[in-house]
């Protein structure tokens, strides 16, 4: 039987793209404001300074720092970094931490968990202190059994060394836990290379629903 679901957290449990969209966007108008560039030069830049920090970190979750993206746009710049470099920081996760709400059936998948007596786990990409800090936006921090991150694990989905991760931390069999997550490569082939159930969550379609077929496989999957 199912005795824990692990969940992606970006893009599944709330939605990612347009919260980025508008945090990075607020990013720009800041940066060009204070450094009096078009929105052309800092594009130029800001890919520049996200595309190298990747370059240079690797498959890791500290390569989506975006203190270090801001950092290395500034420096690409020609601009000393560290005046601003927090600002537009702080100005990006400020937007988009403000603004996070949970998709539609997710407070009502959590509940019948516990009800089940099945876990929720997390396991993402991305720094744990951010990843903590959406967790406590979204007010699910109780829900939550355990967490791992690309950062903690040292690898980012779908590497399997952050699924025998989350496995470790919650004492299970692979064939126990069922994962759910937006990402074919990172949250579906990979648990399931992993021996773990999937579900794909598709974020097109509605989401109560899909969270009540979560829900419904969770408790029905027996072994």
């Amino acid at each position: 039987m199912i005795k824990a679901v692990i969940c992606d957290l970006d893009e599944t449990l709330y939605a990612y793209a347009p919260l980025d969209r508008e945090a990075r966007e607020r990013v720009r108008r800041l940066a060009c404001g204070e450094l009096g560039i078009t929105e052309q030069q800092y594009d130029e830049a800001y890919l520049f300074g996200r595309e190298e920090t990747k370059r240079q970190l690797g498959d890791v979750g500290a390569s989506h720092n975006r203190l270090l993206y801001s950092q290395k746009t500034l420096e690409y710049l020609g601009v000393n970094p560290v005046p601003l470099s927090l600002q537009m920081y702080e100005t990006y996760w400020g937007t988009f931490l403000e603004k996070m709400t949970l998709r539609e059936g997710v407070r009502e998948f959590l509940d019948r968990m516990h009800e089940l007596g099945i876990s929720v786990m997390i396991c993402t990409d991305l720094t744990a202190h951010i990843q903590h800090r959406k967790i406590e936006a979204l007010g699910i921090g109780k829900d939550i059994s355990c967490l791992v991150t690309s950062e903690e694990a040292g690898r980012e989905k779908p590497a399997p060394e952050i699924f025998e991760l989350c496995l470790k931390k919650l004492g299970l069999l692979p064939e126990e836990v069922l994962f759910v997550g937006d990402s074919l490569e990172k949250d579906v082939e990979g648990p399931r290379a992993a021996g773990m159930h999937v579900f794909p969550y598709d974020p097109e379609k509605p989401s109560r629903e899909q969270f009540a077929k979560v829900v419904s496989e969770a408790g029905g999957l027996s072994l």
